[in-house]
């Protein structure tokens, strides 16, 4: 598979790229450029937050849900909006991920395989099971009306 350079998913994966080189090197930094680390704020309250609601198994976990807000302001923020709106520095070319019906396991190919013709790249080789329910955890909470997670 190629990819065109000029395409804005590579914009998104150059941000993404330079905020993990960043963080790793010991210069704490979120994928908009702030110095330091704020604690993971919960929006509101997750209409999927009973477990019977998702098919995730960190489904309303409190800790799973803030480190998942702290792997999507590295991984996905660049991309998807640090609301997961899917408005970025780089304008709206990502899915607004608050409105995710698809459900969880969907979810878990989407962020694995990428999304083939929607611009999104794959992460397997950077996150591993445990972070993508991480991150899904955290985006239940941030789901509207509409969203399905099952």
């Amino acid at each position: 598979m190629t990819f065109s350079l000029d395409a804005p998913w590579a914009l998104c994966l150059a941000a993404t790229l330079l905020t993990v080189a960043g963080s790793e090197l010991g210069r704490p930094v979120d994928a908009f450029g702030t110095m330091g680390h704020e604690e993971p704020k919960i929006v509101q309250s997750s209409p999927a937050a009973d477990k019977a609601a998702s098919s995730n198994p960190l489904s309303g976990d409190a800790e799973a849900i803030g480190e998942g807000h702290g792997l999507f302001v590295k991984f996905c923020a660049p991309c998807h909006g640090r609301h997961a709106d899917g408005e970025s520095r780089f304008g709206k070319y990502a899915a607004d991920l608050r409105k995710f019906s698809l459900g969880y396991r969907e979810f878990v190919v989407a962020v694995k395989n990428g999304r083939t013709g929607k611009q999104m790249p794959p992460w397997k080789e950077y996150l591993t099971e445990q972070q993508i329910s991480q991150i899904g955890a955290y985006l239940e909470t941030l789901a509207i009306e509409g969203a399905s997670w099952k």
